[in-house]
Protein backbone atom coordinates (compact mmCIF):
# COMPACT_ATOMS: atom_id res chain seq x y z
CA UNK A 1 0.00 0.00 0.00
CA UNK A 2 1.23 3.40 -0.48
CA UNK A 3 -0.30 6.63 0.96
CA UNK A 4 0.36 9.03 3.99
CA UNK A 5 0.98 6.49 6.85
CA UNK A 6 3.49 4.48 4.48
CA UNK A 7 5.71 7.55 3.76
CA UNK A 8 5.88 8.55 7.35
CA UNK A 9 6.66 5.18 8.68
CA UNK A 10 9.62 5.04 5.77
CA UNK A 11 10.56 8.58 7.05
CA UNK A 12 10.45 7.82 10.79
CA UNK A 13 12.50 4.76 10.18
CA UNK A 14 14.98 6.48 7.81
CA UNK A 15 15.24 9.08 10.60
CA UNK A 16 16.28 6.14 12.95
CA UNK A 17 19.16 4.93 10.43
CA UNK A 18 17.77 2.39 8.20
CA UNK A 19 17.93 3.34 4.60
CA UNK A 20 15.00 3.75 2.44
CA UNK A 21 15.55 0.12 1.35
CA UNK A 22 15.74 -1.65 4.24
CA UNK A 23 12.76 0.75 5.62
CA UNK A 24 10.63 -0.48 2.39
CA UNK A 25 11.58 -4.17 3.08
CA UNK A 26 10.65 -3.91 7.44
CA UNK A 27 7.33 -2.20 5.95
CA UNK A 28 6.70 -5.49 3.39
CA UNK A 29 6.94 -7.77 6.22
CA UNK A 30 4.73 -6.47 8.15
CA UNK A 31 2.15 -6.46 5.46
CA UNK A 32 2.33 -10.07 5.14
CA UNK A 33 2.26 -10.56 8.62
CA UNK A 34 -1.11 -8.66 8.48
CA UNK A 35 -2.36 -10.79 5.50
CA UNK A 36 -1.22 -14.04 7.86
CA UNK A 37 -3.04 -12.37 10.98
CA UNK A 38 -5.95 -11.48 8.56
CA UNK A 39 -6.09 -14.99 7.08
CA UNK A 40 -6.16 -16.48 10.51
CA UNK A 41 -8.89 -14.31 11.94
CA UNK A 42 -10.94 -15.10 8.66
CA UNK A 43 -10.94 -18.84 8.75
CA UNK A 44 -11.52 -18.98 12.51
CA UNK A 45 -14.85 -17.66 11.84
CA UNK A 46 -15.73 -20.14 9.40
CA UNK A 47 -14.93 -17.43 6.43
CA UNK A 48 -13.59 -17.95 2.93
CA UNK A 49 -10.33 -16.35 2.42
CA UNK A 50 -7.09 -16.73 -0.70
CA UNK A 51 -5.35 -19.43 0.85
CA UNK A 52 -2.56 -19.41 -1.78
CA UNK A 53 0.04 -16.77 -0.90
CA UNK A 54 1.41 -16.65 -4.60
CA UNK A 55 -1.65 -16.91 -6.68
CA UNK A 56 -3.58 -13.74 -8.35
CA UNK A 57 -6.73 -14.42 -6.08
CA UNK A 58 -4.58 -13.98 -2.78
CA UNK A 59 -3.36 -10.87 -3.66
CA UNK A 60 -6.37 -9.29 -5.51
CA UNK A 61 -8.82 -10.20 -2.61
CA UNK A 62 -6.69 -8.99 0.47
CA UNK A 63 -6.10 -5.88 -1.84
CA UNK A 64 -9.34 -5.09 -2.55
CA UNK A 65 -10.22 -5.54 0.90
CA UNK A 66 -7.16 -3.05 2.28
CA UNK A 67 -8.61 -0.75 -0.30
CA UNK A 68 -11.87 -0.96 1.27
CA UNK A 69 -10.78 -0.59 4.41
CA UNK A 70 -8.67 2.37 3.67
CA UNK A 71 -11.55 3.89 2.48
CA UNK A 72 -13.71 3.56 6.17
CA UNK A 73 -10.14 5.45 7.74
CA UNK A 74 -10.36 8.39 5.39
CA UNK A 75 -13.65 9.17 6.10
CA UNK A 76 -13.36 8.76 9.94
CA UNK A 77 -10.13 10.94 9.46
CA UNK A 78 -12.14 13.31 7.34
CA UNK A 79 -15.25 13.50 9.63
CA UNK A 80 -12.87 13.78 12.80
CA UNK A 81 -11.04 16.67 10.91
CA UNK A 82 -14.11 18.29 10.24
CA UNK A 83 -15.52 18.13 14.24
CA UNK A 84 -12.47 19.64 15.24
CA UNK A 85 -12.45 22.63 13.24
CA UNK A 86 -15.72 23.05 14.03
CA UNK A 87 -14.74 23.10 17.57
CA UNK A 88 -11.99 25.70 17.02
CA UNK A 89 -9.03 23.32 17.34
CA UNK A 90 -6.73 24.24 14.19
CA UNK A 91 -6.06 21.08 12.12
CA UNK A 92 -3.63 20.68 8.94
CA UNK A 93 -6.07 21.06 5.98
CA UNK A 94 -7.26 18.31 4.19
CA UNK A 95 -5.77 16.66 0.85
CA UNK A 96 -7.23 18.02 -2.36
CA UNK A 97 -8.69 15.84 -3.05
CA UNK A 98 -7.24 12.45 -1.83
CA UNK A 99 -6.58 9.62 -4.53
CA UNK A 100 -9.66 7.57 -5.06
CA UNK A 101 -9.20 4.03 -2.92
CA UNK A 102 -11.43 1.85 -5.08
CA UNK A 103 -11.49 2.35 -8.69
CA UNK A 104 -13.22 -0.37 -11.14
CA UNK A 105 -11.01 -3.13 -11.88
CA UNK A 106 -9.07 -2.50 -15.31
CA UNK A 107 -10.77 -3.12 -18.83
CA UNK A 108 -9.25 -5.09 -21.34
CA UNK A 109 -8.10 -2.32 -23.16
CA UNK A 110 -6.44 -0.49 -20.04
CA UNK A 111 -4.78 -3.76 -19.98
CA UNK A 112 -3.34 -3.50 -23.42
CA UNK A 113 -2.05 0.04 -22.42
CA UNK A 114 -0.67 -1.03 -19.35
CA UNK A 115 1.33 -3.90 -21.60
CA UNK A 116 2.77 -1.59 -23.64
CA UNK A 117 2.82 1.21 -21.46
CA UNK A 118 5.59 -0.81 -19.26
CA UNK A 119 7.02 -2.00 -22.06
CA UNK A 120 8.12 1.22 -23.58
CA UNK A 121 8.80 2.67 -19.83
CA UNK A 122 11.17 -0.23 -19.29
CA UNK A 123 13.46 0.42 -22.68
CA UNK A 124 13.83 3.75 -21.49
CA UNK A 125 14.27 4.03 -17.56
CA UNK A 126 15.25 0.21 -17.01
CA UNK A 127 13.68 -2.55 -15.18
CA UNK A 128 12.54 -0.79 -11.62
CA UNK A 129 9.93 -1.50 -9.14
CA UNK A 130 7.16 0.84 -9.23
CA UNK A 131 3.92 1.92 -6.98
CA UNK A 132 1.63 -0.55 -9.49
CA UNK A 133 -1.74 0.71 -7.44
CA UNK A 134 -0.89 4.59 -7.93
CA UNK A 135 -0.56 3.44 -12.01
CA UNK A 136 -3.84 1.54 -11.79
CA UNK A 137 -5.45 4.65 -10.23
CA UNK A 138 -4.29 7.36 -12.73
CA UNK A 139 -5.10 4.61 -15.65
CA UNK A 140 -8.66 4.63 -14.54
CA UNK A 141 -8.95 8.20 -13.94
CA UNK A 142 -8.07 8.83 -17.58
CA UNK A 143 -9.37 5.53 -19.01
CA UNK A 144 -11.94 7.57 -21.43
CA UNK A 145 -8.74 9.16 -23.50
CA UNK A 146 -6.56 5.87 -23.60
CA UNK A 147 -9.26 3.40 -24.69
CA UNK A 148 -9.07 4.03 -28.20
CA UNK A 149 -8.59 0.84 -30.17
CA UNK A 150 -5.21 2.48 -32.06
CA UNK A 151 -3.57 4.23 -28.78
CA UNK A 152 -1.25 1.97 -27.93
CA UNK A 153 0.16 2.34 -31.67
CA UNK A 154 -0.43 6.34 -31.05
CA UNK A 155 1.44 6.25 -27.50
CA UNK A 156 4.24 3.93 -29.08
CA UNK A 157 4.65 6.56 -32.38
CA UNK A 158 4.60 9.16 -29.16
CA UNK A 159 7.73 7.59 -27.68
CA UNK A 160 9.80 7.20 -30.63
CA UNK A 161 8.94 10.46 -31.72
CA UNK A 162 10.18 11.98 -28.46
CA UNK A 163 12.75 9.63 -26.79
CA UNK A 164 15.61 12.18 -26.04
CA UNK A 165 13.21 14.73 -24.53
CA UNK A 166 11.41 11.50 -22.45
CA UNK A 167 14.89 10.11 -21.48
CA UNK A 168 16.19 13.82 -19.77
CA UNK A 169 13.13 14.06 -18.24
CA UNK A 170 14.01 10.18 -16.73
CA UNK A 171 17.49 11.81 -16.19
CA UNK A 172 16.05 14.89 -14.09
CA UNK A 173 12.88 13.88 -12.47
CA UNK A 174 12.88 10.01 -12.79
CA UNK A 175 14.29 6.82 -11.39
CA UNK A 176 17.97 7.52 -9.88
CA UNK A 177 17.92 11.03 -9.91
CA UNK A 178 18.00 13.09 -6.84
CA UNK A 179 14.25 13.13 -6.88
CA UNK A 180 14.13 9.55 -6.19
CA UNK A 181 14.36 9.83 -2.69
CA UNK A 182 13.57 13.45 -1.78
CA UNK A 183 10.79 12.76 1.13
CA UNK A 184 7.96 15.38 1.11
CA UNK A 185 4.18 15.55 2.74
CA UNK A 186 1.39 13.82 1.35
CA UNK A 187 1.35 11.73 -1.17
CA UNK A 188 4.51 10.89 -0.94
CA UNK A 189 8.20 12.23 -2.71
CA UNK A 190 7.93 14.94 -5.34
CA UNK A 191 7.33 14.08 -9.24
CA UNK A 192 6.41 10.74 -8.28
CA UNK A 193 4.73 10.22 -11.52
CA UNK A 194 8.07 10.91 -13.36
CA UNK A 195 9.52 7.34 -11.99
CA UNK A 196 6.18 5.48 -12.74
CA UNK A 197 5.76 3.90 -16.59
CA UNK A 198 1.78 6.15 -16.63
CA UNK A 199 4.48 8.59 -17.19
CA UNK A 200 4.35 8.23 -20.69
CA UNK A 201 0.76 8.46 -21.11
CA UNK A 202 1.02 11.49 -19.03
CA UNK A 203 3.68 13.00 -21.79
CA UNK A 204 2.07 12.03 -24.43
CA UNK A 205 -1.89 13.63 -23.01
CA UNK A 206 -0.02 17.01 -22.24
CA UNK A 207 1.34 17.43 -25.11
CA UNK A 208 -1.33 16.69 -27.41
CA UNK A 209 -4.83 16.61 -25.21
CA UNK A 210 -3.80 19.03 -22.34
CA UNK A 211 -7.37 20.34 -21.26
CA UNK A 212 -8.75 16.95 -21.78
CA UNK A 213 -6.33 15.83 -19.29
CA UNK A 214 -6.84 18.07 -16.94
CA UNK A 215 -10.30 17.60 -17.09
CA UNK A 216 -10.35 14.22 -16.18
CA UNK A 217 -7.50 14.58 -13.72
CA UNK A 218 -9.63 17.72 -11.68
CA UNK A 219 -11.61 16.39 -8.69
CA UNK A 220 -10.10 12.60 -8.99
CA UNK A 221 -6.18 12.39 -8.44
CA UNK A 222 -4.37 15.44 -5.96
CA UNK A 223 -3.39 18.45 -7.82
CA UNK A 224 -0.14 18.17 -6.94
CA UNK A 225 0.78 15.06 -8.97
CA UNK A 226 -0.68 16.98 -11.95
CA UNK A 227 1.54 19.90 -11.24
CA UNK A 228 4.23 17.95 -10.82
CA UNK A 229 3.92 16.17 -14.02
CA UNK A 230 3.61 19.22 -15.96
CA UNK A 231 6.64 20.67 -14.57
CA UNK A 232 8.92 17.97 -15.51
CA UNK A 233 7.26 17.32 -19.22
CA UNK A 234 7.39 21.07 -20.45
CA UNK A 235 7.65 19.69 -23.71
CA UNK A 236 4.16 20.37 -25.14
CA UNK A 237 3.96 21.62 -28.34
Amino acid sequence: MRGPGYYLVTDLLVAAGHTREQAAAAIARIEWDVLDWAQATASSTGRRSPADRDGRTYTDGWRGSSLAANARLAEAAERSRVEAQRGGIAVPPAPSPPIPLSPAPPSPELRDVLAVMKELFHGLAGERPWDEELTDHVLYAVRWLVTKPDYTDTLTAFVQARERELRQMYADFGPGSAHDTDPDVWPGPRYVLARQPESLVLAELLTRRSLALAGAWTGVLPDVLFDDMTEAWPHRS
